[in-house]
Parts: structure tokens; C-alpha cells; sequence
């Protein structure tokens, strides 16, 4: 074994480590985390789910089309044994409802091995009522990540955090901040 030849490979390997971690993110990892999304303003959502999408790792993404008069924040909804500490609880029940010109949302969620522990077992259907508090992406207002959602005419909570807590436990909204 040439001893002589480890270094350099071990130099060259650090060197282009380096210049990979320069290269910017491309838009396959753009969605990931939270981080992509506003999330100091959850907002509510409902409407019906308007395309197949795609059901998968690393997420799930479908259409939903909005209805065109939502109450002014987040109705009673069952709220998931995972955001039921009051200081979630709170401002996803007070979550005020999307303002935004948008008729119709991506909406982007967990893959199904985690969507499925949280009870959606199957892809949704086109045409199923959908209901959900998240945020808007900061760079594509038409994409939305639910922190829960509910789905069906029975509005099946389904949690969309990992953990027990919201990502950001931002500021209580308020009436004038829509």
C-alpha cells in the first residue's frame, strides 16, 4: 500500500467536500423543513382536493382548490393529540383564513409511512373535502405545508409536525395582520 498517496487523497477528498457544501441548494431541497415557509403567519384553509397529485417519499403534493368564503378564522376542529399543548392549541384554533388571491393551493405534505401514524392511512381523493392551518411558502404563494389538516366530511385530524410542537410558536395573530 503506498502510504505516500493517503494524504493527498484525504486533501483532494476535504477540497471537494468544500467546494459540493459552496454549491447552492437546488429546488428538490427547497421544500424541506420549514424553513422555505413563512411561518411566523399560520393561516387557515378549506376547499376540496382538486388532483391526484403525487403520493410519496420525500412528500405528498396535491391541489386544492379554496372555497371562495372562508369564516374569518380557524372553525372547532378536532385538534391532534400532538398540538394539544394550549400554547399550539391556541393559535392553530386562531389561525386567521388565507387572504390570498389564490384560488387553488399545492399543498404539500408528510410522506405516507408518517401521514399514515397520524391517520391518513391512503392518498386523498379528488373531490374530498380538505381543511388545514400552515403556512405559505415565502417564495411560491402558491404552495402550502399544513402544520394539521383535516380531511372528509367527518374532518379526520391528521398532525403534520414532527414532535409535539409547532415549528415556530410565533406571535398570537391578530384582526388587522391578515
Amino acid at each position: 500500500m503506498n502510504t505516500h498517496r493517503l494524504p493527498s487523497l484525504a486533501r483532494l477528498a476535504m477540497i471537494a467536500s468544500f467546494f459540493l457544501a459552496l454549491l447552492p441548494t437546488t429546488p428538490a431541497f427547497a421544500h424541506h423543513g420549514w424553513a422555505a415557509f413563512d411561518t411566523d403567519r399560520l393561516v387557515y384553509i378549506s376547499g376540496t382536493v382538486s388532483s391526484k397529485g403525487v403520493w410519496g417519499n420525500p412528500h405528498s403534493l396535491f391541489d386544492v382548490t379554496l372555497d371562495r368564503d372562508l369564516p374569518a378564522q380557524t372553525p372547532k376542529l378536532a385538534i391532534p393529540e400532538q398540538l394539544q399543548d394550549p400554547e399550539d392549541s391556541v393559535r392553530v384554533n386562531a389561525a386567521p383564513s388565507y387572504k390570498g388571491n389564490r384560488q387553488k393551493l399545492e399543498v404539500i405534505i408528510a410522506p405516507p409511512a408518517w401521514s399514515g401514524r397520524w391517520g391518513l392511512g391512503r392518498a386523498l381523493n379528488v373531490g374530498e373535502r380538505f381543511q388545514a392551518v400552515g403556512y405559505i411558502n415565502r417564495t411560491d404563494a402558491g404552495m402550502f405545508r399544513p402544520v394539521v389538516f383535516w380531511y372528509g366530511d367527518d374532518a379526520v385530524p391528521v398532525n403534520q409536525v414532527l414532535g409535539n410542537t409547532l415549528p415556530v410558536r410565533a406571535p398570537l395573530p391578530n384582526a388587522g395582520r391578515n
